[in-house]
């Protein structure tokens, strides 16, 4: 009994006192531009709230230690923090108190000012691209999956305008990729003729994009520390659009001096946050240990692993196989049916290619999560000019045109109304209605057999004009509830 109760008082000396404001500065830290501005000793002890918070969420068996003895648990893990500071993380009872009482626990409420400000500090660019096809293209796939995936999910898709594969394939192999990346191949390394054409392709696509060019990123289903040349393609993709390009990577341990070269450089060049996706609690103890938690202040760490909180995978690519062997569908109601957040150019330098994609639940005929709308290859810039060009033409119309053929999508369920008609999905209905108008030409578009002209025609016997025929279609074609898929 004394051996413990001497073990407790050692463990209790080991904790640090608890938080204390006065012993930091906090003039910037809710109005920073840079986190340069901020107490160092302040970032520290977020830093350590970070490194508690990203046990907690990963770790099972961390999370019943701390409920059972949290000082003795948070000196076996090396944690520079008083549970007490952070006890509405850990004590459910605590945490609805906490919630109604926001001025105590004052290290977590600054710890998370801190992190809601880091977000808007960080140098992003516009999102909307400034060629005006792509802009309207982009908002209307955005309107359409607003009624396809569930609301918080929906928030977080950015609907990226570009992004670049340097490699062909991927060498880890995740048995849950929700992209499916096959075996790594071939990469695309930084030769001198590989770097002229990566600024010329850099070139062409912010030409087309402007400023939205720079959200842009270099993976796709491919990690892009398989790359050695990586972070040369950073460089130069920050000198091309003024912005360094968001880094996700699976495997930080490769190269742990890579790797912290890559942060080194995001954080001179004020990138937009980086992130680790950690597939098991090896890699998150590994992690913990090369990478000191001030080291990893900036950075995000997702958790895939099993037994981490709220770690469902996506249901797409492998995952989606895996399920639908064990009996799920693709009908029932997915928390995640992608991880894709493109909403324009997918390009792989390996193969010069180049895809138009947007993000969609996956199901068999777009099993990956996203559409593939078209697709082509390209030599050099002028011939990628040429075949961006000619998706923007092919596929971009800013209305419906006289040869589309006009139905729903096939997501969508219709139903006639007294005075109109509503299409709907479980997350979304749309109604059309206070116009007898609408009720007839939604039956008409239901039957899916009938082009734009067609239409037109079928109407203007009935001595509707085609302007208001045109107005009525564009209603439909903006709200995304037309379909646009690629005719099989």
């Amino acid at each position: 009994m004394q051996t413990q109760e001497i073990s407790q008082q050692v463990e209790v000396q080991l904790i640090p006192p608890p938080f204390n404001i006065k012993e930091y500065c906090i003039d910037n830290y809710d109005s920073f531009e840079t986190i340069d501005r901020i107490d160092p000793k302040l970032l520290s002890k977020f830093s350590q709230v970070k490194r508690f918070i990203e046990r907690w969420e990963a770790d099972q068996e961390f999370r019943k230690q701390v409920l059972k003895d949290p000082y003795a648990t948070f000196v076996r893990y090396g944690l520079k923090l008083n549970p007490e500071d952070v006890r509405p993380k850990w004590d459910k009872d605590c945490a609805s108190k906490w919630k109604q009482e926001t001025s105590s626990f004052l290290l977590l409420k600054l710890s998370n000012e801190f992190y809601e400000r880091l977000d808007k500090a960080t140098n992003e660019p516009e999102s909307a691209p400034s060629d005006p096809h792509i802009r309207v293209w982009r908002e209307r796939q955005i309107a359409r999956t607003a009624s396809q995936f569930n609301p918080a999910f929906h928030k977080v898709i950015q609907h990226i305008p570009v992004c670049f594969e340097l490699s062909k394939g991927c060498s880890i192999g995740c048995r849950f990729c929700a992209v499916s990346a096959p075996r790594l191949t071939d990469i695309f390394f930084y030769t001198v003729e590989n770097a002229k054409l990566w600024r010329e392709v850099l070139e062409v696509m912010k030409s087309f994009l402007g400023d939205a060019a720079g959200n842009g990123f270099c993976y796709w289903a491919t990690d892009p520390l398989d790359n050695p040349d990586y972070e040369k393609f950073c460089i130069d993709f920050h000198a091309v659009t003024g912005y360094l390009p968001q880094t996700t990577t699976a495997q930080p341990m490769k190269n742990p001096e890579m790797t912290r070269s890559l942060l080194k450089l995001s954080k001179e060049k004020n990138g937009i946050c980086n992130r680790f996706s950690i597939p098991s609690l090896k890699m998150l103890e590994q992690v913990h240990q090369e990478f000191s938690p001030e080291e990893l202040l900036g950075v995000q760490i997702e958790f895939l692993n099993d037994g981490a909180e709220g770690a469902e995978k996506a249901h797409a690519g492998r995952q989606r196989e895996r399920n639908l062997q064990q009996g799920k569908i693709d009908e029932e109601s997915h928390k995640q049916g992608t991880i894709a957040c493109v909403s324009g150019f997918l390009f792989n330098m390996v193969e010069r290619s180049v895809k138009l994609i947007s993000p969609c639940n996956a199901d068999k005929r777009w099993p990956l999560g996203y559409i593939v709308y078209d697709l082509g290859t390209f030599v050099n810039a002028d011939d990628l000019k040429t075949l961006i060009e000619r998706m923007i033409q092919d596929n971009m119309s800013q209305m419906v045109r006289l040869g589309d053929l006009i139905r729903f999508r096939r997501d969508l369920t219709y139903e006639a109304l007294v005075d109109g008609f509503q299409v709907s999905t479980r997350i979304k209905t749309f109604k059309f209605r206070h116009d007898p108008f609408w009720k007839e030409l939604g039956a008409i578009i239901h039957q899916g057999n009938h082009t734009t002209v067609e239409i037109t025609q079928l109407f203007a016997s009935k001595g509707v004009s085609s302007a208001h025929i045109s107005y009525y279609l564009n209603v439909l074609f903006k709200h995304g509830v037309l379909d646009s898929e690629p005719q099989l």
